[in-house]
C-alpha cells in the first residue's frame, strides 16, 4: 500500500468482525512497530498481544473499571451527545469485539529521558496502526486506561517486569467503515 494512502485513509475502528487475525499478519504488525524510530536507539517499547479468551476476559474486566472511571469525563466532553457517551462506553467495555488487543509498555521504568521514551513508544504505536491498515486490519489507539489510572493494574496483570503501561490498541478485521472526521484548520504553518 502506498504510504500517503495509508496515512490519509486509516481510521480508528471501534467495531470488528469475530474473524481471528492470521498469525503471520499479527507478527508482521508487531514487527513493524518495533522498526519505529526511537530516542538514541533505545527501542523503549514492549508489546503484549492479548488474544486468548481467558486473557481477553481479564482485560475486559479491567476495561470495565476504565469505563466507570471515564464516565464523568465522557459526560462532560459529550454533554450534548449522550449517544457518543454510550457508544464509547460500549466500545471500551467490549473492545468492539476485537480478536486482539495490543498493550504497549515502556520496556524499563528508569529511562533518563522520559519524554523521549514516550515519543518512541508513540512512534512504535503509529507504525503498528499503519502496518495493521496495510494488512487489512482496523485498529483503535486507546489512552483511557492509562488516563484513568488503570495502567498499573494492566502492567501487574500482563507485563509485570516490562515497565509502565502506555496505551492499548484494538486490532481486527473492520466491521464498519468510519468516515474521516473533519480536519481542523490552522494546525501548521510554514516559515
Amino acid at each position: 500500500m502506498e504510504t500517503m494512502k495509508a496515512l490519509l485513509e486509516r481510521r480508528s475502528v471501534r467495531k470488528y468482525k469475530s474473524e481471528p487475525i492470521r498469525e503471520e499478519d499479527l507478527r508482521a504488525v508487531l514487527e513493524a512497530a518495533c522498526y519505529a524510530p526511537s530516542a538514541i536507539n533505545l527501542q523503549h517499547w514492549h508489546f503484549v498481544a492479548v488474544r486468548s479468551p481467558e486473557h481477553m476476559a481479564d482485560l475486559k474486566a479491567i476495561m470495565a473499571k476504565v469505563v466507570t472511571a471515564f464516565r464523568p469525563v465522557l459526560k462532560e466532553r459529550f454533554a450534548k451527545h449522550p449517544e457518543t457517551v454510550a457508544e464509547t462506553e460500549n466500545f471500551l467495555a467490549s473492545l468492539g469485539g476485537a480478536p486482539v488487543c495490543v498493550l504497549a509498555f515502556f520496556l524499563k521504568v528508569d529511562y533518563p529521558d522520559r519524554d523521549g521514551a514516550m515519543q518512541s513508544v508513540s512512534a512504535a504505536i503509529e507504525n503498528l496502526l499503519l502496518a495493521a491498515w496495510d494488512k487489512g486490519l482496523g485498529s483503535c489507539w486507546m489512552s483511557a486506561p492509562q488516563r484513568m489510572g488503570l495502567g498499573e493494574e494492566l502492567r501487574a496483570r500482563f507485563a509485570p517486569d516490562k515497565g509502565e503501561f502506555v496505551a492499548a490498541i484494538t486490532l481486527g478485521y473492520p466491521d464498519q467503515s468510519p468516515r474521516c472526521p473533519a480536519r481542523r484548520e490552522g494546525r501548521y504553518i510554514i516559515l
